[in-house]
């Protein structure tokens, strides 16, 4: 399975359509695959799977469910992640087109940062990222790397 690493800025045209990173469509090229997922995130990201890593996160969660106690909690999660999930196609420009509910969701503007998170991409506002990082990744790594002495 392909991991997503990298860091983009892009910009959102008026049509909400996105360019997706090289790399990322050399991938899906690869898997001869028609499109992408593009779902809700958590801290008010997109997700942007490839088809390969979308059928494993599902094949995750599926197992991570079985864990999870409070069904209904998890039934209500289930629905609002797929309720939100749509079939994201390259154009011949190689952007995809974000709907207006996600772009809602993650309030993106025009100034945009695609970055890899491993088992799939992340869509972020520029300014929500750059706070992001500056509060919450870049500190979670600093401290998890000397606990697990990277």
């Amino acid at each position: 399975m392909t991991v997503t690493i990298g860091q983009y800025e892009y910009s959102l045209d008026p049509k909400n359509r996105l360019v997706v990173p090289p790399r990322y469509r050399e991938a899906l090229h690869a898997e001869k695959a028609p499109h992408f997922i593009l779902a809700i995130g958590q801290d008010q990201c997109l997700w942007l799977f490839l088809p390969s890593q979308w059928e494993a996160f599902l094949e995750d969660a599926k197992s991570l469910s079985r864990e999870v106690k409070d069904k209904a909690k998890a039934r209500a999660a289930r629905r609002h992640l797929f309720s939100s999930a749509v079939e994201a196609p390259l154009d011949d420009q190689g952007r995809v087109l974000v709907p207006q509910n996600l772009k809602d969701y993650a309030a993106l503007a025009k100034d945009v940062v695609v970055v890899g998170a491993g088992n799939k991409a992340e869509i972020w506002s520029r300014g929500r990222w750059t706070e992001y990082s500056r509060k919450q990744a870049a500190p979670s790594f600093s401290e998890l790397a000397k606990d697990l002495d990277l």
